[in-house]
């Protein structure tokens, strides 16, 4: 149960009418309840204490966690632009690719497909340099993956 302290009108405001054992007693029954009020500040103090620390950790937490995020979010953006590059490319050359190859047929059949297999040829030639390309950034992509994944993991171990 919780101790109240009384008001301080419980306490004789004119102290110079009362006796001298109404005087000790009021004296003793202050000195009583400021001892209690002091040690109920020190236990405030010390909760509020722990308090402060508690929520100093908790920034540095919550510091650390928006860090990684960011960090992380940077490097998904950085992942989506090459995933963005390399289908642009791969489909700029597979319509490249198609339309030598329509061209080289419609020609086939006039007798002037012989003009348009030198254009197809470039056009697998191109194809194929472009896929190598895409192939080495997808190295790039599982790098990043993997570096993702490292912090995500190194982020699971500081949350818990």
């Amino acid at each position: 149960m919780v101790k109240t302290i009384p008001a301080t009108t419980a306490f004789p405001a004119d102290v110079f009418n009362l006796d001298r054992q109404t005087l000790e007693d009021s004296y003793l029954e202050i000195r009583k309840n400021y001892s209690s009020l002091m040690r109920s500040r020190g236990a405030f103090r010390g909760q509020a204490e722990k308090s402060r620390e508690a929520m100093k950790a908790l920034e540095e937490k919550l510091r650390v966690i928006a860090q990684r995020e960011a960090s992380v979010r940077q490097e998904a953006y950085e992942m989506l632009d090459i995933v963005t590059g390399v289908i642009g490319e791969l489909e700029d050359a597979g319509d490249e690719l198609v339309f030598e190859y329509q061209a080289y047929v419609k020609g086939r059949k006039t007798y002037t497909g012989g003009s348009f297999i030198g254009r197809l040829i470039k056009a697998v030639i191109n194809f194929i340099n472009r896929w190598t390309r895409s192939k080495e950034k997808l190295e790039v992509l599982i790098k990043k993956k993997e570096s993702i994944n490292r912090k995500l993991e190194e982020g699971d171990g500081t949350n818990s």
